[in-house]
């Protein structure tokens, strides 16, 4: 059943993921498809423009031999006449290469006087001059005019068609993307409140049970405490004070799962008490956990902030026992500090000399699913940083990571605002 779920949350199986294979089949096809739309609107921009070239060259050639056969004094007639008739720019320069009459410059007046306009003529005879060769004009073998030429206009806006095509689709894929990934992450979401609200409820049953089981229990060792006091006696009354207190964490912890997906209730108090409960918990139970290990703490006075205790003591506890498991058991020293942060709020950070977590770890140690452990989730991490991201407006991050010398995640809890 684990198995099942973990392969739907990471979409192996089920309707709800695709296989890695097809997942690829489908990127290569939309990009093969995309290749293929390109080429073939940039086979037809390019028939298109060498077809209007040929009769942009036809045009060009008849007026030569108009011009060639006129008085060069009918020069501008002929071009008022015949040459501003056509749809597609054209210049006519004089054979030192300044403009005399121009048509169809895309916002450029026809004729106009101004140098600053000419001069853009200028610019524009020259990129047409480099796009095709100007047409010379001669009168009796002597040079009297270039014709520049250029393409049409619906050949110039088709041309920039690949592009806008390349881009348009560019973007549907980054918004596909986006979209997928968003959806994604929401289905993941939605499966883990799922499984807490789940969890917290199969919790619910046993726990009552054991609660009961212990208030019998106790019962009964009250019984013979009052009848003949025994060191045994002794030692099962406070055996069973350390299991209530450990039932009634286990409630606390049921009743984090049934938190998840809620939005919590926050007060403005102070986190040390929280802080200093959660390392007493663990100290009392560091023999059984870690032989030789040392917890450590150094804490400070600190502003209130605005907090939920049972989800913070979550967050807390996690960093600790990873920290805890990452350590030498003998030599292992896991150190918190609380501390006022330096732009407002607090910031609570859990040091310890572990194994540490390498450069390509670091990046995936907030992602859903990671774990380095052989039996795990992969949640706790991503869980404990939503709960201060989401719900308090904090940030929990790793500040630093050095194998065997130092690892350091940092909760920083902002300043409660005045009311």
């Amino acid at each position: 059943m684990r198995r099942r779920l973990w392969k739907f949350i990471h979409g192996r199986a089920g309707a709800t993921g695709l296989p890695l294979a097809f997942k690829g089949l489908m990127i290569a096809g939309v990009v093969v498809f995309a290749a293929f739309l390109v080429y073939t609107t940039q086979t037809m921009v390019s028939e298109l423009k060498a077809s209007e070239a040929r009769l942009a060259t036809t045009y060009a050639n008849q007026w030569k031999r108009a011009a060639e056969a006129t008085n060069p004094a009918e020069i501008g007639f002929l071009f008022d006449e015949i040459i501003s008739r056509q749809d597609f720019p054209i210049v006519v320069a004089d054979a030192e290469g300044s403009p005399l009459y121009w048509r169809g410059l895309e916002d450029i007046p026809d004729n106009a006087e101004d140098p600053e306009v000419r001069e853009e003529v200028r610019r524009l005879m020259q990129r047409m001059g480099d796009e095709y060769p100007p047409v010379p004009i001669t009168y009796q073998d002597q040079l009297l005019y270039y014709l520049y030429y250029g393409n049409y206009r619906l050949v110039q806006a088709v041309n920039l068609f690949p592009y806008i095509e390349v881009g348009l689709l560019t973007l549907f894929l980054l918004i596909a993307y986006v979209s997928f990934r968003n959806i994604k992450r929401a289905e993941q979401r939605y499966i883990w409140v799922g499984m807490a609200k789940e969890t917290a409820h199969q919790l619910g049953t046993p726990l009552s049970s054991l609660m009961g089981w212990l208030e019998l229990l106790q019962a009964k060792t009250a019984s013979n405490q009052s009848q003949q006091s025994s060191p045994a006696d002794h030692e099962m009354a406070e055996t069973v004070e350390h299991m209530q207190l450990d039932v009634s964490r286990l409630r606390r912890v049921a009743n984090r799962f049934g938190q998840i997906g809620s939005v919590p209730d926050v007060q403005v108090q102070s986190v040390q008490p929280i802080v200093e409960e959660v390392i007493t918990y663990f100290r009392q139970r560091l023999p059984f956990g870690g032989q030789g290990c040392c917890l450590t703490d150094d804490i400070e006075p600190t502003p209130q902030v605005a907090i939920n205790p049972e989800l913070i003591s979550w967050v807390l506890e996690n960093l600790i026992k990873n920290a805890l498991e990452s350590v030498d058991p003998k030599q292992g020293v896991v150190h918190v500090q609380l501390h006022p942060a330096a732009g407002g709020g607090v910031e609570i950070a859990v040091i310890d000399n572990g194994r540490g977590i390498t450069g390509k770890q670091q990046k995936k140690i907030f992602a859903p699913g990671f774990t380095t452990k052989k039996r795990g989730w992969g949640l706790g991490l991503t869980l404990a940083r939503r709960i201060v991201m989401e719900y308090h407006g904090g940030d929990l991050y790793l500040a630093e990571s050095i194998p065997h010398q130092s690892t350091r995640f940092v909760i920083h809890l902002p300043a409660a605002e005045n009311p």
